[in-house]
């Protein structure tokens, strides 16, 4: 058994036969995520209808490109049992590995497994509070880093792309921030691993103490921290990078009797409106301006944009030289 975890025992109180007999309210119902994204994954079934598909407009939205943009519906009727509704999706969606027919709802019942398009794989549960709460604390275990309580790599490009596409919705564009810890293998080699970790949930502390609920923090690994924020704007992009940076710079870490300062590179790349990027894009050009912000004297930020710029107008000086 593993020693960390917490076991909870939900134990039924003994009635006697004085008391009153009384029906609980049901129990929430969940989609519980079994391929086709984050495993274990809880997915609420709020109010009496319920939509599934690609598109960001649905109540939960799979970003798999099996899954039609409106594929499926969830309903409740009065007496509270639940349907299931195919809205004419491309790949079929299927009730027990049966597919069922296009706009005919299908009973479905506590247990059952709902397929959509080819991979996307959910199981229908109701879960009392004692099951909800022992299924989140394994969830997060699955996406949370260890050492910094942030979410891992792997959840971080899972949500990414669905994140962008939301942003999109709300007419918001997206920015992209790699984060690396200033000479941390010499915070390592001078002062211990132990100083090492306490310098990483540092800078954790800082990255969660400064953003907001829609905004996606990650450990991408080792030194490296990532974030995805909605943004109205690129220059708000990197005016968010430099608060992360100046806030980091002036927050101690403790190496026995000595404090530390510990610095960040950061690269930063945005996807707005009007100049839209791919995840991969996004990824790959903050890579390229992280790299930049380091080679040129570490502790400050540089977004892509402005490299692109710099570039544009060094190559127009050049050709007016030429000419």
């Amino acid at each position: 058994m593993d020693l960390k975890a917490t076991t909870h025992v939900c134990v039924s109180p003994v009635k006697t036969e004085e008391e009153d007999t009384h029906v609980p309210p049901p129990s929430p119902m969940f989609l519980i995520m079994v391929n086709g994204g984050t495993t274990g994954a809880m997915l609420r079934i709020d109010g009496p209808e319920t939509s599934l598909g690609r598109s960001a407009e649905n109540s939960h939205q799979f970003p798999d490109p099996t899954v039609s943009r409106r594929h499926a519906v969830i309903k409740h009727d009065d007496s509270g049992l639940a349907w299931l509704t195919d809205l004419g999706s491309s790949n079929g969606t299927y009730l027990d590995n049966k597919r069922i027919a296009p706009g005919k709802p299908a009973r479905i019942e506590d247990g059952a497994r709902i397929q959509l398009g080819v991979t996307v794989v959910l199981k229908y549960v109701s879960l009392d509070p004692c099951d909800e709460r022992f299924q989140r604390e394994m969830f997060e275990r699955t996406v949370r880093d260890n050492l910094t309580g942030l979410y891992n790599r792997g959840y971080f490009m899972e949500q990414i792309g669905p994140l962008c596409e939301r942003n999109r919705a709300r007419n918001l564009g997206t920015a992209l921030l790699m984060v690396d810890v200033d000479y941390f293998k010499r915070v390592n080699d001078v002062h211990g691993h132990d100083v090492g970790d306490a310098a990483l949930r540092e800078v954790a502390k800082v990255l969660r103490d400064s953003t907001r609920t829609e905004d996606l923090v990650a450990r991408y690994g080792g030194e490296e921290f990532v974030l995805a924020l909605p943004i109205a704007s690129a220059d708000q992009g990197w005016e968010r990078a430099d608060q992360f940076r100046r806030e980091l710079s002036v927050r101690p870490v403790r190496a026995g009797r000595k404090e530390l300062r510990i610095t960040a590179s950061i690269g930063v790349s945005c996807s707005t409106i009007a100049r839209p990027r791919t995840v991969k894009a996004l990824m790959t050009t903050a890579d390229i301006a992280l790299y930049e912000a380091k080679r040129s004297g570490r502790d400050r930020v540089v977004a892509s944009e402005r490299m692109l710029a710099d570039a544009e107008r060094r190559t127009e000086s050049c050709d007016a030289v030429a000419v």
